[in-house]
């Protein structure tokens, strides 16, 4: 099967790149022939220490098909360590880094005749998967709805004994489903995931415009746009935070 997988990221209005902390895996722009793909973007939570880091270790770990959570927990703590540290970055760090998880998996069919393929996906939190197949949005995972957003979703800690047996267990969840020729796959961070489901639901364009958003300045254009865009009651189209926008075109 054919690949092409290109990403595209944006921080927090007011902040720097390196403030950025959400992840995603892999980095390079690709068009690739592989029998076996796998990709995925994490969300670190803001408010808490080291959680850009925990967010690459996490996405990384799944490409390779090697999450271990008390490994990886473990080189977070190697690297995050200083001897020199004030107290209250030490106490920070002690109570773990956050983040969401979405990945994906690609196969190809065992039949190179077949135009068609499967696919799973992982998740945890509020990170978010969407097919598209002939401009109509067909699958929708683990949201399906901007209304199920909040300011609180399940995340994974690089403090293991933050994470419930519920919680771990949802990494060895997966959904699974068909690709065709042709279909599109996004992986969101959450705020550019609510915004496409809200955008979607009411405007009915989300998956057009995104389409369009081939550029790091068309992705700026369109955040800064849609961060100022208030509805009636006042609110944002879309939430002032780390946008991570990966676009994966599979082709037999």
């Amino acid at each position: 099967m054919q690949i092409s997988c290109q990403t595209l990221w944006l921080p927090k209005h007011g902040s720097s790149d390196e403030e950025y902390e959400d992840a995603y895996f892999p980095k390079d722009v690709l068009n690739i022939d592989k029998r076996l793909f796998r990709c995925a973007v994490a969300d670190g939570a803001t408010e808490t220490s080291f959680s850009g880091l925990w967010a690459q270790l996490l996405t990384k770990a799944y490409v390779d098909d090697d999450i271990d959570l008390n490994s990886l927990a473990e080189i977070w703590k190697q690297q995050t360590t200083k001897a020199d540290q004030p107290w209250y970055v030490e106490e920070k760090r002690a109570s773990g880094a956050f983040a969401a998880l979405v990945g994906l998996t690609l196969r190809a069919s065992k039949d190179k005749r077949e135009n068609s393929g499967t696919w799973e996906a992982t998740a945890v939190g509020d990170s978010c998967l969407f097919q598209v197949r002939k401009k109509e949005l067909i699958t929708c995972y683990p949201l399906d709805r901007w209304q199920q957003f909040n300011s609180s979703p399940q995340l994974l800690s690089s403090n293991t004994r933050n994470n419930s047996a519920e919680l771990t267990s949802q990494l060895s969840e997966t959904y699974e489903e068909e690709w065709r020729s042709g279909d599109i796959f996004f992986l969101m961070s959450d705020a550019i995931a609510c915004w496409f489901l809200r955008r979607q639901a009411e405007l009915d364009d989300a998956i057009a415009v995104v389409s369009t958003i081939t550029t790091k300045e068309s992705l700026t254009t369109l955040v800064d746009e849609e961060r100022r865009h208030k509805d009636e009651e006042g609110r944002v189209w879309m939430r002032n935070d780390d946008v991570t926008l990966m676009r994966i075109k599979v082709t037999a």
